[in-house]
């Protein structure tokens, strides 16, 4: 029976306990931080606080162990840059890499042209032209061949204006946001190092 009982333990921690285990310590985290600004007495609430964080580090570890990911990259900073790094269940370099992979095939799919795009342009001037010049019946239209245009793969490797206007929209704001919002700079500066 205690077996079972233990068997049982193991498979719902393995299935369910690292999203539960980084929403618990998440959640103790901030509530000790509250509480702490409310005026509570700091030293039991610091206890509480080193054990959400603990707690959540477990999470994490438990996921990046069966996903052999990182889904936080705090937590992949803080094992990375830490002496956890000689326990790190993940390559961190691979994970990195399929990261940016991941995030560079989202930014832009490779689109099939329309079947409007496919069909050969008609240049009416040109057809105006030659009714106009010959006297007789007009000429069969002949397709235009298509210039030789970028294909999709190059053109993806220069980004487009709305995403060079979005990334200038972006940087002003967060600068404008850093300036006039207190304690926006220390979390920008915090963000920074994280990345």
């Amino acid at each position: 029976m205690f077996f079972a009982i233990a068997a049982l333990a193991v498979l719902l921690v393995w299935k369910i306990g690292a999203p539960i285990a980084r929403f618990g310590g998440a959640l103790m985290v901030v509530s000790s931080l509250v509480f702490i600004v409310a005026g509570d007495p700091i030293g039991p609430r610091l206890v509480v606080l080193v054990a959400g964080v603990a707690l959540w580090l477990a999470g994490h570890f438990l996921a990046a162990y069966k996903a052999r990911c990182w889904r936080s990259r705090l937590a992949e900073n803080l094992v990375v840059h830490t002496p956890l790094r000689y326990i790190d269940p993940v390559n961190g370099g691979e994970c990195r890499q399929n990261r940016r992979e991941a995030r560079s095939e989202a930014a832009e799919p490779e689109r099939e042209p329309s079947d409007e795009a496919r069909r050969p342009r008609v240049d009416h001037f040109a057809e105006w032209e030659r009714e106009l010049d010959s006297d007789s019946a007009p000429a069969p239209v002949q397709p235009r061949r298509p210039a030789n245009r970028p294909t999709a793969r190059a053109r993806s490797a220069r980004p487009s204006r709305g995403v060079v206007y979005g990334k200038r929209a972006a940087k002003l704001a967060a600068t404008v946001a850093t300036r006039t919002v207190p304690g926006a700079r220390i979390a920008r500066s915090a963000l920074r190092f994280l990345r």
